[in-house]
């Protein structure tokens, strides 16, 4: 029998569609009517079966379940009720005259969430179905919640993955996967904030930018797209790595915010003159490793990073060494050098150096500093970005060049035309502003020359190399004929091109059609005073095209290269095909 005062209760707040299953129809009644006191809606089931059925067509709130009914008892009826309402929570509240243990820990068991023994309260009961009801609106709520956060998160990831193959579509679509290159990129999360370029020079040669960014992950990572930009577009034209890292500069300081700078190291690889530049800023020391796998020169930082200073107090000034065939170059972020193993020790610039001076082979010198690197951190996650470059010197000039200077070139896209540029440069420009790739741009654009662009820039480089050099500034290439020679040859330059004061030098481009293609004269003057030209030899043996460059080489490129007047004017013709 039911038990219940007359008094006159509170309607619920939320009025709820509660399932009612009894196989007395006086029961069903009786709590139909308590229900609608309360200001909920009821719906009735005889048996247990009824209470299944009921439960797909109604989708009710809440379900009020005698236990002993003929047929489908009220356990069942609760196991299918529950296994049917899957994800969403309905709670199950048992009615029963049964007092036994056993028999009510049976309710819990088959998925009923309370129970309530008969004869039982009015007040208790519609207590107990409010305290359902807030938990189970406090289970929508997580749940809601729970859904929103797993759609956010599938949001994320499925962004974060397309970021990260667009990242790494840019970072790689370099010349990494060149022979003479060896690298290991492993980030502690799934950005890298450490960042490898590597590119060739229109001119021949290698060029690779190893670069640091504080922190770890996307926020570390969203500037290296800005700078591979600025690096291969610049590297394409024939900027130099001092162009470039003071773009760079400019462009990190305008984008990043304070705090996040770039540590950054530029190499740069001439196999015509076998000479390595440098411009090292707060990254470890660039090692070279000779032949003999001796360190026999060490590129350290002497700048500082990226996008910390501005235009007037940013330092392009470069280091320059030379370099033989075979030779290794060495780059490496901290994360390598502060690499931690389990047991607390750190990895060390001294360990390091170690595996590279015990290693004599080059062949297999970087994958022994890899596999030792991975060995000492073992299984246990970094602690920060690791990125480890090996750059073999391997003295070609170009990987199109041959002696008569038929390498694989692709067609031209615009047929051959007939004009004519000339441009003249004074000392206030040649102080401030390098012509070459504004040159190699206006050849690409007016006849689209743009498979030739290696030869075309190699000969414009060193015809208007040797008319500033050693027509202006009268510098001696003798001074080149040793690694310390070099450096000093570069240093007099750069302070002799700051101390400019006359000078012109005059660039005529002509070209017409001829044959099946056309036909480019290049003339370079200069106002020096010349030297003996006569003298001089212009022929590029097989033996030395891995090596020599200079007139040379554009003789080994052009129809012809002349000299006249006092030997300060030289005029090269280059010819193309379709």
């Amino acid at each position: 029998m039911l038990s219940f005062n007359n008094g006159n209760d509170a309607v619920a707040d939320v009025s709820l569609n509660v399932l009612i299953v009894d196989d007395e129809l006086s029961n069903l009644l009786l709590l139909k009517a308590i229900l609608s006191s309360a200001g909920h809606h009821a719906i009735m089931a005889r048996d247990g079966s009824d209470a299944v059925a009921a439960f797909e067509r109604e989708q009710p709130d809440m379900v009020l379940m005698d236990v002993m009914m003929p047929g489908m008892d009220g356990y069942e009826a609760t196991r299918q009720i529950k296994a049917r309402a899957g994800e969403r929570f309905v709670p199950v509240i048992f009615l029963t005259a049964l007092d036994d243990e056993r028999a009510l820990a049976r309710c819990v068991e088959c998925g009923g969430d309370d129970f309530l023994t008969k004869p039982y309260s009015r007040v208790i009961l519609l207590a107990k179905i409010d305290a359902l009801a807030r938990t189970s609106k406090l289970h929508s709520t997580v749940k809601m919640q729970r859904d929103e956060l797993v759609y956010h998160q599938d949001r994320i990831q499925k962004e974060q993955e397309v970021a990260q193959r667009v990242f790494a579509n840019i970072m790689h679509s370099s010349s990494l996967s060149e022979p003479c290159i060896k690298y290991l990129l492993s980030p502690m999360a799934l950005f890298n904030g450490d960042l490898l370029l590597a590119a060739r020079k229109p001119s021949g040669g290698m060029r690779v930018m190893l670069g640091d960014f504080t922190g770890h992950g996307l926020s570390a990572a969203i500037g290296a797209i800005p700078v591979a930009d600025i690096f291969y577009r610049m590297t394409a034209k024939g900027f130099s790595i001092g162009e470039i890292v003071t773009e760079v500069n400019r462009k990190l300081r305008m984008i990043l915010p304070p705090g996040l700078f770039c540590a950054a190291c530029l190499i740069d690889l001439d196999p015509g003159e076998h000479q390595i530049s440098a411009w090292n800023g707060g990254v470890p020391d660039v090692l070279v490793l000779g032949d003999g796998g001796d360190i026999h020169q060490r590129f350290i930082s002497r700048h500082l990073p990226l996008g910390v200073v501005g235009d007037d107090k940013f330092d392009i000034a470069l280091e320059y060494s030379e370099f033989n065939r075979g030779d290794c170059i060495y780059l490496y972020t901290d994360g390598v050098i502060e690499a931690w193993n389990p047991r607390g020790e750190m990895f060390g610039q001294a360990r390091l150096e170690q595996f590279l001076l015990s290693n004599k082979n080059a062949e297999n010198r970087f994958d022994g500093i890899r596999n030792g690197l991975l060995d000492f951190i073992g299984d246990q996650s970094h602690s920060d970005d690791i990125a480890l470059i090996e750059l073999t010197c391997d003295g070609r000039a170009s990987r199109d060049f041959d002696v008569a200077g038929q390498g694989k070139l692709r067609q031209p896209s615009v047929s051959a035309m007939e004009w004519q540029v000339t441009l003249e440069f004074g000392p206030d420009t040649l102080r401030n502003f390098d012509p070459l790739p504004l040159l190699i741009h206006m050849l690409m654009e007016i006849q689209g020359l743009r498979g030739h662009r290696e030869h075309l820039y190699t000969i414009i480089a060193e015809l208007f190399s040797n008319a500033l050099d050693h027509g202006l500034l009268g510098l001696d290439s003798a001074l080149k004929a040793t690694p310390h020679g070099f450096a000093e040859y570069y240093q007099l330059r750069a302070r002799e091109i700051a101390a400019l004061q006359q000078g012109r030098i005059r660039i005529d481009l002509a070209h017409a059609p001829y044959g099946m293609g056309g036909k480019l004269v290049i003339r370079v003057e200069d106002s020096g005073p010349g030297f003996d030209y006569q003298s001089k030899s212009y022929v590029l043996n097989e033996s030395t095209i891995a090596s020599g460059r200079g007139i040379a080489l554009v003789g080994s490129l052009c129809d012809t290269i002349q000299f006249s007047g006092r030997g300060n004017i030289a005029e090269a013709v280059y010819s193309w095909r379709h």
